[in-house]
């Protein structure tokens, strides 16, 4: 208490001096209704400036938990989609069971760390074994396809990105199903090719191209690109083609990781392809 009454005994002359400008103040504002409307403006435009500039930061965070929250429910959505389920259509004494048996879980997860610049880049999730993420399961955004899981410890993966040299995502033309595989030439983050597209399909600048469904990694239709330019190539018979990648991972924060429940099953099947060619 002592300690209190000596501080306002060392700043008294300073809280009268604030109180008398306030009252000042007051009296000056209150006998003029113009320097009355000039002082509420611009105190209404400075509150203004503190709010927004506070909400720059807090709301930050805010729109961080509602991103977490409308992913939840893109994933629901993916996972309940036509899709998403295997149709099991097989004939059992005469009676067609047309049950929809789920093929594809989506699962989400946040990017801690990314990568655009080098010749191979890398993602890293904050999801791992502990949310059922293996190696081998494709990662999407919201927007379209982003990479694909190559490590996984118990709380996070590590996926190589579409922005890597050493992969290619099998990719079909949305109108006409023609199919070849999306390929990342090492410059610009935005570009890629797509190759082994005939030069009798038809194409026209802004066509989507989409994920094949051909590997056991992504389900078919998942957008990937739009064509931006393309020419004929006399050599070999094929287009080149350059696309727009449709996700700017440049600003990639939350993504799902896709897991095929049948993925094993059709690899089994698929590795008996060379014993059976020997």
């Amino acid at each position: 208490m002592d300690s209190l009454l000596n501080f306002l005994k060392n700043i008294h002359f300073l809280l009268i001096f604030i109180v008398l400008e306030v009252i000042s103040l007051v009296s000056l504002i209150g006998q003029d209704v113009k320097r009355n409307s000039v002082f509420y403006t611009s105190a209404n435009y400075i509150a203004g400036q503190i709010y927004d500039l506070t909400w720059r930061y807090v709301g930050y965070f805010y729109l961080r938990e509602e991103n977490a929250a409308l992913m939840q429910q893109l994933s629901k959505i993916r996972s309940n989609s036509t899709t998403s389920y295997f149709l099991d259509t097989a004939k059992f004494h005469e009676r067609i069971d047309t049950a929809g048996k789920l093929k594809y879980r989506y699962i989400t997860a946040s990017v801690v760390k990314n990568s655009v610049a080098r010749q191979n880049n890398f993602l890293t999730l904050d999801a791992g074994s502990n949310k059922g993420i293996t190696t081998d399961m494709g990662v999407v955004s919201a927007s379209g396809a982003v990479g694909i899981v190559v490590a996984v410890s118990e709380n996070y993966s590590l996926a190589i990105s579409i922005l890597n040299k050493k992969i290619g995502i099998s990719a079909k033309l949305k109108n006409s199903n023609f199919y070849g595989s999306i390929i990342w030439t090492g410059e610009n983050y935005r570009y890629a090719v797509l190759n082994e597209i005939p030069n009798h399909v038809e194409l026209k600048q802004g066509d989507t191209v989409v994920t094949s469904g051909y590997s056991s990694i992504f389900p078919p239709e998942i957008p990937i690109a739009t064509i931006e330019s393309f020419e004929k190539n006399s050599e070999d018979n094929f287009y080149k083609i350059n696309v727009r990648l449709l996700t700017d991972l440049k600003c990639l924060s939350n993504v799902f990781v896709i897991e095929n429940l049948m993925q094993d099953e059709q690899l089994q099947l698929e590795s008996l392809e060379s014993k059976i060619t020997e």
